[in-house]
């Protein structure tokens, strides 16, 4: 009986301490939310520099605002946003003091933006590390920039862009990186470029006419898929031996470039430029 009671105080103790800690933990952060109403006759400047947390960008159901949603710890981390109305410009930042100690444990800031569909944005984000989760369907993105250095990347495009982007930049130095639906960013220009890590990259979706992307990645795998509607030619430059190389055994080698069989007879075509370094390189349909 005696044991059984020490069992039960224990238990006590424990729930109790743990209570105690997430309490304190708890009391420990703050949130805020704004909303901007925006000027949709005029391009819609907006700017992340976040040191480190997971950042969430994704479209509002409002055709004209933008609502901004950040969790933070008011110990380690300062916020600021500000709003230039006259210049129809956002800035968004986050600094974290040692953020690449606690970028990826449970006390990173969560920032959530949401994105106006009806006005014409030009979209740069500059993030030193976090899990980053953008998507960005159904926009009027003109351009589009992404650095990162290190992290996990996912960026999807599960409906059409509205308006032509004119270029879709995208850098990450380690980590993971996924590209979703990408032709339906309806890019001009793109160039991705990856260090260390993982690059996974799906052009599917409508495309412009006709578009150029440059892909480089300089050690670790590179999976770009491709879908058969589309006119590709591509070439690919390699480390030799240490690069492994998968091409679908569909394109016709001429030279240095690969063509889909039907390059010459497609209404929308891509020319695309591959660098891979250290590792592993597959090229096929989806």
């Amino acid at each position: 009986m005696n044991k059984v009671k020490s069992l039960f105080s224990l238990t006590v103790f424990l729930v109790l301490l743990i209570t105690i800690n997430s309490i304190s933990w708890a009391a420990k952060f703050e949130k805020i939310e704004k909303v901007f109403s925006v000027q949709t006759q005029e391009i819609l400047f907006v700017s992340l520099k976040i040191d480190a947390g997971e950042i969430y960008v994704h479209k509002n159901e409002q055709p004209d605002q933008v609502f901004i949603s950040v969790q933070y710890d008011e110990d380690s981390d300062e916020i600021d946003i500000e709003f230039d109305e006259p210049r129809n410009e956002l800035f968004i930042s986050i600094d974290r003091d040692k953020w690449f100690k606690s970028w990826d444990d449970h006390r990173t800031p969560k920032l959530e933006v949401l994105l106006p569909f009806d006005v014409t944005i030009e979209l740069s984000s500059k993030i030193k590390a976090g899990e980053i989760d953008f998507e960005l369907g159904s926009l009027k993105l003109k351009e589009f920039q992404l650095h990162n250095f290190a992290g996990e990347v996912e960026v999807d495009f599960p409906k059409p862009n509205q308006v032509e982007m004119e270029f879709f930049d995208m850098n990450v130095k380690v980590g993971e990186t996924t590209l979703r639906r990408l032709g339906n960013a309806r890019f001009r220009k793109a160039k991705i470029n990856g260090g260390i890590g993982e690059l996974d990259i799906d052009f599917s979706g409508e495309g412009l006419k006709s578009c150029r992307a440059k892909i480089d990645l300089d050690i670790g795998e590179t999976a770009i898929y491709l879908p058969r509607e589309l006119g590709v030619r591509f070439d690919s430059s390699t480390f030799g031996f240490l690069t492994q190389s998968s091409i679908d055994y569909q394109f016709d080698k001429k030279g240095r470039f690969y063509f889909s069989e039907n390059y010459e007879s497609a209404s929308r075509t891509m020319d695309i430029s591959i660098s891979s370094g250290i590792g592993e390189l597959r090229v096929s349909y989806r």
